[in-house]
């Protein structure tokens, strides 16, 4: 079959599906998607809520609880010790399928039924503060998170310890403000980072120890800016930084100036990969246009997808095979169009469900099996009724497609689709949408940023009692982080502990605003087309001289790549083989 170009049904513009898209489809049993890749990606984190937390009361025991659902939410929302108890039974919420109405319709009704719990956290220890994780302790406000302890303000951590302000660190500990790091130690502010200790503003490092604003170095000590000094120099120069606000911005801008100077490779990630595109990818094969996603083969469109096998449109998740349309999903095989979901097989348009396999139209299902809208079946009439009931979805054309927007449980402001397909309030309300108007923010604010300890060594126990102003809240001008931020906050005692050991200032902003400046240091989740800015001997701008002989001599690079760098942005964009050439 030959690739086929479709117009989307919501931007309106044009979508290609490949020939090994149609025999993925075919394999499960879906028809051609009707909406583009990003669209559908938009879908699916419109129906996840990862940081706006609300307080509110359990439905079932009246406890004062910490809920990804705000008060207008219509449903019943359980605290964890509830939700994971026997004092409720997911099977009194069992109902019939309609065959006169359509699937998405009634399943709307049954999800606002069925108890939900605050937030997502299994096998956790003192993490009640963490969502869509499981297997931490004594974390606090960490996101798609698992087998961490110590964690703080953090997404999509893995079996790290003690980090703060990070953003996809795995088996990391000590890190501060760091994002896509593996194996790193004791550092501050690193980016795409690999078995780097003691370091701070460095990119692109690669085991490197004691190295401070480099870019692309490997296997180098007491480096400074890209230039080697002794150790007894690089140590000077080090303990004369006080560190302050105002230090740690001019290194961030003086790390960017040199960033800008020399080469970088047109993706993120390791060079073992074979027949991918995307961004921030690895280990994989025959994978495209996916982002944050690692060890996986004949799969695509995907995002924060790791451990996928034969699979299509998966975002969060973890270890799936032959899967389609999953937000949320781990430890799955065989299931379509469901999200949050943990250890479980052949589960369709379900939600909440955790040891479980063989659902349809599920919500809340702990260790079931052979179900449909919350109602027990044999195997033998599950699979007719299943039949039945995926005949009915194709008529009414809802088989194959994910949960629409409209239908989400959370306000569109309030989902995950609003950090990456920010819209206002009018065109979501003009798409049939919900928008969630916040309570208006009245802190009293018992101390102004400016005011705050410039070191902390001089910060005392007494900033534990205090409401600090956001500096975000100083500017007028910056509208998207005004959307979220907290306009006050308090700082937690083990975050206070952390910045002492660690040598750090208070920060002078919330958490949700740190979040988004974290958000803003990685490229855009899109493709575009370009070729490599080696021109021989030098860069395409002229701006970086070329120290090694590429295969293609003096003549410019012909090779051609898709990357999340934009032409129009300042870093010189190299090929694989010319990178190496000037990095490894």
């Amino acid at each position: 079959m030959n690739s086929e170009t479709k117009i989307c049904q919501n931007c309106k513009q044009n979508f290609t599906v490949e020939p090994e898209d149609f025999d993925f489809y075919k394999k499960i049993n879906v028809p051609p998607p009707t909406l583009c890749p990003d669209c559908r990606y938009q879908r699916r984190i419109a129906n996840r809520n990862e940081w706006n937390f609300y307080k509110r009361t359990c439905s079932l025991c009246g406890v004062s609880m910490v809920s990804l659902y705000n008060s207008f939410y219509p449903g019943p929302v359980y605290c964890q010790p509830c939700y994971w108890s026997d004092k409720w039974n997911s099977f009194d919420y069992g109902r019939d399928f309609d065959f006169s109405r359509p699937f998405f319709e009634q399943f709307y009704e049954h999800r606002y039924k069925v108890p939900r719990i605050a937030l997502a956290n299994e096998g956790s220890i003192n993490s009640e503060y963490t969502n869509q994780s499981n297997n931490n302790k004594n974390c606090y406000m960490t996101v798609a998170t698992n087998a961490c302890e110590y964690c703080m303000y953090g997404n999509w951590n893995q079996k790290s310890k003690e980090c703060v302000d990070c953003w996809m660190v795995n088996e990391c500990e000590l890190l501060y403000g760091s994002i896509d790091c593996l194996r790193c130690y004791r550092s501050y502010f690193l980016e795409t980072c690999n078995s780097v200790n003691n370091s701070y503003f460095c990119n692109a490092c690669r085991g490197c120890n004691n190295c401070f604003g480099c870019v692309g170095l490997r296997s180098k000590s007491y480096c400074w800016f890209n230039e080697q000094l002794t150790k007894e120099e690089y140590e000077r120069r080090f303990n004369e930084i006080e560190w302050t606000t105002a230090t740690i911005e001019g290194f961030w801008k003086k790390l960017n100036e040199l960033r800008n100077k020399l080469p970088i490779k047109y993706y993120h990630g390791p060079p073992r990969i074979e027949n991918c595109s995307g961004d921030f990818i690895g280990f994989s094969k025959n994978m495209h246009y996916a982002f944050n996603c690692h060890h996986c083969e004949n799969f695509s469109y995907g995002q924060d997808a790791w451990e996928a096998r034969d699979c299509r449109d998966l975002t969060e998740t973890l270890d799936n095979e032959l899967e389609y349309e999953l937000e949320g999903v781990g430890w799955s095989h065989g299931s379509i169009a469901s999200c949050k979901q943990w250890y479980g097989s052949n589960v369709a348009y379900s939600e909440l469900s955790f040891h479980s396999d063989n659902l349809l139209g599920c919500v809340s299902m702990i260790k079931k099996n052979y179900c449909i809208f919350n109602k027990q079946y044999s195997p033998e009439e599950w699979k007719v009724m299943k039949k039945k009931i995926m005949e009915h979805m194709k008529k009414t054309g809802e088989w194959g497609e994910f949960f629409p927007i409209s239908i989400s449980p959370f306000p569109y402001n309030d989902s995950l689709a609003q950090d990456y397909f920010p819209l206002s309030r009018e065109k979501i309300i003009a798409n049939g949408w919900r928008w969630h108007a916040r309570d208006v923010r009245d802190y009293k604010i018992s101390l102004n940023h400016i005011d705050l300890p410039s070191t902390i060594s001089v910060a005392s126990d007494e900033i534990l009692k205090e409401v600090i102003s956001c500096a975000t809240q100083d500017s007028k001008n910056d509208k998207r982080t005004h959307l979220t931020c907290a306009t006050a906050f308090r700082i937690h005692p083990t975050e206070l502990e952390f910045y002492r050991k660690m040598n750090l200032p208070v920060p002078h902003k919330c958490f949700p605003c740190r979040l988004y400046e974290r958000l803003g240091r990685r490229n855009p989740r899109k493709l575009w087309k370009r070729q490599c800015q080696c021109t021989g001997a030098v860069s395409e701008n002229s701006v970086y001289k070329n120290f090694a002989v590429h295969s293609h001599g003096e003549a410019r690079c012909p090779n051609e790549f898709e990357t999340s760098y934009t032409a129009n942005r300042p870093e010189i964009v190299y090929c694989e083989a010319c990178y190496s050439k000037e990095v490894v």
